[in-house]
């Protein structure tokens, strides 16, 4: 018996323990099912939703909220099977960002001081966490704390911006302990392999590593110190030798997995922010080669296959979501960087695809969830909604929102100038 069909059978055994969870399962199943059967458009059209994005990303956000647990720390997944997951502390360091970034955008004050007492919560929780020698575990809460590297990384970030907001001390102390960590453990052609490596090799989607770092060393006092910025640049140099003519990454290497459009993105957003910090214009173009090669896929065939065989050859017949929100993030990010208008275009036919694909009504664990795959029986998080889906689909329609109001306040401006 597979890993896979073991893992399938003991989450079916728990819906047999609680067949309340039966109805939103069939539900789900029924839905997905109607909408591939009968949108013979597949995931996108033209026209736009009747929900706002305003709504929609004040739902995602209450799904956050909701999935934080008692110790503070942000569920992996509420799963149609078995309900809630464990913390995760990988995904709630970088959810932290996410949770000030909406405080900041948010206008109603009851909204603005939920997230920012759940950014704070699990803020203490992840100090909790640290091991010794300044790393942070890998796996669910309750997993043998085994250090890892991808993950101190991610809360790398989330410990970066709780200090810039809060200039608390022992979170800066923190960071700085993961930052020599991660330091510590970097290969000399700049790569992470090895002990604290995920399956003990290197994997270019730690450009989000190297993003960290880079974050770390122009966001903190110790910004002078330039090991760390050190450190990311000669990640982001590993990275780029990956990169190949047709948009396509090598490097990936999730031994007994396909290339998922989520892992994809993973390297896309690394490398872009760690090159926006680091003012790389060769970096930013690498970005610029492959994202584009998935923007003329996405309007060429109103969807994004949730993964590939190299090259982008092979794809699979399911959508992963949350690497359609992280794409959205990466050309709202290339568009405010290049003005180039196409990338706003597509990104915004994006959010209203996912906004389509939210569910407005349901349960705790469902109402505002991104599903991991679309449709829900895809190979991507199989009957899961997952949290950092919302966290990446929180960061997209911030974007969006920041971009069509600067655009709204444009012609006010231009008549204030001309009279």
């Amino acid at each position: 018996m597979t890993g896979r069909v073991a893992k399938a059978l003991s989450e079916a055994k728990g819906l047999l323990r609680r067949p309340q969870r039966a109805l939103p399962l069939v539900q789900k199943l029924v839905f997905d099912r109607l909408r591939i059967t009968f949108e013979r458009r597949h995931l996108y059209s033209y026209a736009t939703t009747r929900r706002s994005s305003q709504d929609a990303l004040n739902s995602a956000m209450r799904w956050i909220l909701d999935a934080e647990r008692a110790d503070g720390g942000i569920a992996a997944y509420y799963s149609l099977l078995t309900g809630y997951s464990a913390s995760y502390p990988e995904v709630t360091g970088y959810i932290v960002p996410t949770l000030y970034d909406y405080a900041r955008a948010c206008r109603p004050a009851q909204e603005v001081e939920s997230a920012v007492a759940a950014a704070d919560r699990a803020t203490r929780w992840l100090l909790s966490l640290q091991l010794p020698g300044g790393a942070f575990p890998g796996g669910l809460q309750g997993s043998p704390a085994q250090p890892s590297v991808f993950n101190t990384g991610q809360i790398l970030q989330g410990l970066v911006c709780a200090h810039r907001e809060t200039k608390r001390p022992e979170t800066l102390q923190a960071a700085l302990a993961a930052a020599d960590w991660l330091i510590e453990m970097q290969s000399p052609d700049g790569s992470w392999s090895g002990p604290g490596a995920y399956q003990g090799v290197a994997h270019t989607y730690y450009s989000m590593v190297a993003w960290a770092l880079a974050e770390f060393s122009a966001r903190t006092d110790l910004s002078a110190d330039q090991r760390y910025a050190r450190a990311a640049e000669r990640h982001l140099d590993w990275v780029l030798l990956h990169f190949r003519p047709s948009g396509w990454i090598d490097g990936i290497d999730l031994q007994g997995h396909p290339y998922y459009l989520h892992f994809i993105a993973y390297v896309l957003q690394g490398v872009l922010e760690c090159a926006v910090l680091r003012r790389r214009n060769d970096a930013i173009q690498a970005v610029e080669s492959s994202a584009w090669a998935l923007l003329r896929r996405f309007e060429t065939h109103k969807y994004l296959p949730g993964a590939y065989g190299r090259d982008f050859k092979d794809a699979r017949r399911f959508t992963c979501l949350t690497g359609n929100a992280q794409m959205s993030c990466v050309w709202l990010r290339l568009f405010q960087i290049t003005d180039d208008l196409r990338y706003l275009n597509s990104a915004l036919k994006m959010n209203e695809m996912l906004k389509q694909l939210i569910p407005a009504r349901g349960s705790r664990g469902i109402a505002g969830g991104v599903s991991g795959s679309y449709p829900v029986w895809g190979c991507y998080q199989p009957f899961r909604y997952v949290s950092w889906g919302c966290k990446f689909l929180v960061d997209a329609l911030l974007l969006e929102q920041r971009f069509t109001q600067s655009f709204e306040a444009a012609p006010c401006e231009a008549l204030r100038c001309a009279s």
